[in-house]
């Protein structure tokens, strides 16, 4: 992958900044306000998708637990000589619940498919991109789908992205919320716990992964 990348847990509330750089001096000030600010626009997206499914509004968030586990990841993509030779990020589904990321103004990378083709979703000014992830998919028993993305790079401008995670702790129980089965809507999936899905997604590195695929119920 063409591509750098750091990680580090972030959270709207809680002071985390001792484990954040001290270089650029202003990072760890900068960062805590504004997960202050994500914490609260993602619980607004997980209400407003909970009232989607017809649920009560705090349905989803109550189920990925107290203690959610809170991820950030800062990506950059240098230019790159040959294009066609790489990837910026390999094409996959997120495997939290859900994500909101910032890219930089101006360039283009990011890309989802639609139709069996490949979209470019340029950079709007002031806007986010929000992507529902595996878990999302698996709690709404899967009438919301995650997403398939990758990251294209390109010969003359770098690129940035911010991607903000949220998903459940590893001791969570997650599986397809009981209002949303019936009849005529049996559970796709069997119920788990997060950790055992990390499991399974680590255990296939350097592979296409297929992880929600193996909870999957008999049809």
């Amino acid at each position: 992958m063409w591509s750098e990348l750091f990680s580090h847990p972030w959270h709207p509330v809680d002071n985390f900044t001792h484990l954040l750089p001290q270089n650029p001096p202003l990072y760890r000030v900068a960062f805590a306000e504004y997960a202050k600010e994500i914490g609260g626009f993602m619980n607004r997206l997980l209400s407003l998708i909970s009232q989607g499914l017809g649920l009560d509004k705090d349905c989803l968030r109550k189920r990925m637990g107290d203690i959610p586990r809170l991820r950030a990841q800062a990506n950059f993509y240098p230019p790159c000589p040959d294009p066609e030779l790489t990837l910026g990020l390999a094409v996959h589904t997120d495997l939290n619940a859900l994500t909101v990321l910032q890219q930089s103004a101006g360039v283009t990378g990011l890309q989802v498919i639609k139709d069996g083709k490949w979209v470019a979703v340029d950079p709007i000014p002031n806007a986010f991109v929000i992507n529902l992830g595996d878990q999302i998919q698996v709690l709404s028993n899967g009438r919301f789908k995650s997403v398939h993305h990758r990251a294209v790079t390109n010969k003359t401008h770098p690129r940035v992205s911010l991607a903000m995670f949220y998903g459940p702790n590893t001791e969570d129980v997650i599986g397809p919320i009981e209002d949303l089965i019936d009849d005529e809507h049996p559970a796709v999936y069997r119920s788990y716990r997060y950790a055992e899905f990390l499991e399974k997604f680590y255990s296939q590195e350097g592979t296409r992964r297929m992880v929600k695929e193996l909870f999957e119920l008999p049809k």
